[in-house]
């Protein structure tokens, strides 16, 4: 395992050696010297690419319901080859995803919901319309709890004046058969195949929100988990057990401090419970095993950073990063953070 100031590479080599003592791993949190510079960015990388990575993860969105100009909605990108699967769709997905591209919007068509919050589903109706008025080929496959059913049929009831214009009116119509959703309920260890790609339900605890998952991607020999909104959980941590890179959510200090002067201290509580504090957070890496931690669903401040990362290097010793709207992860037999704007 290498740390220079300018990036991190996690190798299979280190994870063994961190097998044998996490508390002797030479590589630490990453992110405080870069965050709490003029700049947000978190991680540079000065490692060659990998030829091929078999997992790539876009972290389209990290930030909460709370708008800041750093951060857009919850969305995560998963490739594997030509594969693309998107989790959550929160404010602004539509937008990161034509940064990455222009057919992107139009040929991301599977969609799996954590749950049905409205800062993880806001930017659905930019993805269903838009990725068909774009030229999307296949209908949209909208996996998650059941309420997403109800929630895509109400959606498109209420574009149907934009789908009349579009696919009646026009000179260069769209073909309303795009339109079409699948809407597919999932259940806790229900494993979903797409190509090479094996998705697994996992039930979270979002507190009163129920039901609510996370995700686990397979891709061969190399994974990614996907936390969701949660609460420590047990249930994810049996199956995150040595995934190569777990993506939690977290209650970092600037959020919890945003809600503790917001609301009354008893509103306040209730939306604590809802998440997981940043030591837990460290347990649930330590406890799983991963190769490399990725914070999520938080405010990342800059001059907040070193108290988030203080608080979760009490718990967990290995490697960790916090997360940056359009950060790329490349997983393999290496795994290559890069950042915003760098290749």
């Amino acid at each position: 395992m290498g740390h220079d100031p300018d990036g991190l590479v996690v190798s299979r080599d280190s994870l063994a050696a961190a097998q044998q003592g996490w508390q002797q791993l030479l590589c630490r949190a990453v992110i405080v010297f870069a965050l709490m510079v003029a700049s947000p960015i978190a991680i540079s990388v000065d490692a060659e690419a990998q030829t091929e990575p078999a997992i790539k993860v876009t972290l389209l969105g990290t930030g909460t319901p709370v708008p800041n100009p750093r951060q857009f909605g919850q969305s995560i990108l998963v490739e594997a080859g030509d594969t693309k699967l998107l989790f959550d769709c929160g404010r602004g997905c539509g937008h990161r995803l034509w940064n990455l591209g222009p057919q992107y919007l139009r040929e991301t068509r599977h969609l799996f919901l954590t749950h049905m919050h409205s800062d993880h589903t806001v930017g659905v109706a930019d993805l269903y319309m838009n990725g068909w008025n774009q030229g999307r080929q296949e209908n949209l496959r909208v996996y998650g709890p059941a309420a997403a059913e109800a929630f895509m049929r109400h959606l498109r009831l209420a574009y149907e004046e934009d789908v009349v214009f579009r696919a009646d009116r026009q000179v260069h119509a769209v073909e309303r058969d795009f339109l079409d959703y699948v809407a597919m309920e999932v259940a806790d260890g229900e494993r979903i195949v797409i190509d090479d790609v094996t998705v697994t339900a996992i039930a979270v605890d979002h507190h009163v929100v129920e039901p609510a998952f996370g995700y686990r991607v397979d891709v061969g020999e190399f994974s990614v988990v996907i936390s969701g909104d949660t609460a420590y959980s047990d249930n994810l941590i049996r199956h995150s057990i040595e995934a190569d890179v777990l993506i939690h959510e977290v209650m970092s200090p600037a959020l919890e401090h945003y809600v503790r002067t917001t609301f009354s201290q008893e509103v306040a509580d209730d939306i604590v419970a809802l998440h997981t504090l940043a030591p837990d957070v460290g347990r649930v890496f330590s406890e799983s095993r991963t190769r490399l931690g990725v914070l999520t669903h938080l405010d990342n401040e800059p001059s907040r950073i070193p108290e988030l990362a203080a608080q979760i290097e009490s718990t967990w010793s290995g490697d960790f990063v916090v997360a940056e709207d359009l950060m790329v992860i490349e997983i393999g037999e290496t795994i290559r953070v890069v950042e915003p704007g760098h290749e």
